[in-house]
């Protein structure tokens, strides 16, 4: 996880009492809960607040006692640690443990993957655009803008099936295998466990989301 320096705002955060524990290394999967835990609490909010929340989740992950979390999430550690200091916490582990490379356990990080269905919709959306989650484009994206572009993409695809007759639309949504061709289960239709159908029909009738 990248920590970005604070700024002088965040000097006025209470005092900071040391805890109990020691900073310990994280494997792949626990950064990128990290990162969506501070994505989700710092919203809209400006770079500054999201730096804030980078290290304060970075921080509440990596500080253990006996093995167990001293803080329960980056908020608990907030509230406990001013934001200097998550930030010195943040970049102590940052200078101890980035350098060492650890074999990335593929398998591991995939079922981690396969329970954020919000990051698979994510990613489908920056697949058909050709974009990387490092670009200013896909960072300046809200969940609004995500689901949008997901409704869109959801509707174009409706539009094309409208298009066949019923013969070929029922052809057309069988499981077929995408190297042979021959079909690979019933019929069904693409459903997303991360897409939220009730707002989906909203959006279709123009209404707010």
């Amino acid at each position: 996880m990248r920590v970005r320096k604070l700024g002088k705002w965040w000097q006025i955060c209470p005092p900071w009492q040391r805890p109990k524990g020691q900073l310990e290394n994280l494997p792949p999967w626990e950064l990128l809960l990290a990162r969506e835990e501070a994505r989700a609490l710092a919203g809209d909010a400006d770079e500054e607040t999201h730096a804030l929340w980078d290290n304060a989740c970075l921080t509440a992950r990596a500080l253990r006692r006996r093995g167990k979390r001293v803080y329960p999430s980056g908020e608990a550690a907030l509230k406990q640690l001013s934001g200097p200091k998550v930030e010195q916490m943040a970049r102590q582990w940052t200078a101890k443990y980035r350098q060492e490379r650890q074999p990335v356990q593929i398998s591991q990080l995939k079922e981690r993957l396969k329970k954020l269905p919000w990051q698979r919709l994510r990613w489908r959306v920056l697949r058909e655009f050709g974009a990387l989650p490092t670009e200013k484009r896909a960072r300046n994206m809200t969940e609004e803008d995500y689901l949008w572009c997901a409704v869109n993409l959801l509707l174009d695809e409706e539009e094309e099936l409208d298009r066949l007759c019923p013969v070929c639309r029922a052809e057309a949504e069988k499981e077929r295998c995408p190297v042979c061709g021959q079909e690979t289960g019933t019929i069904t239709q693409e459903e997303n466990p991360a897409f939220d159908w009730s707002r989906f029909e909203r959006m279709k009738k123009g209404e707010k989301p």
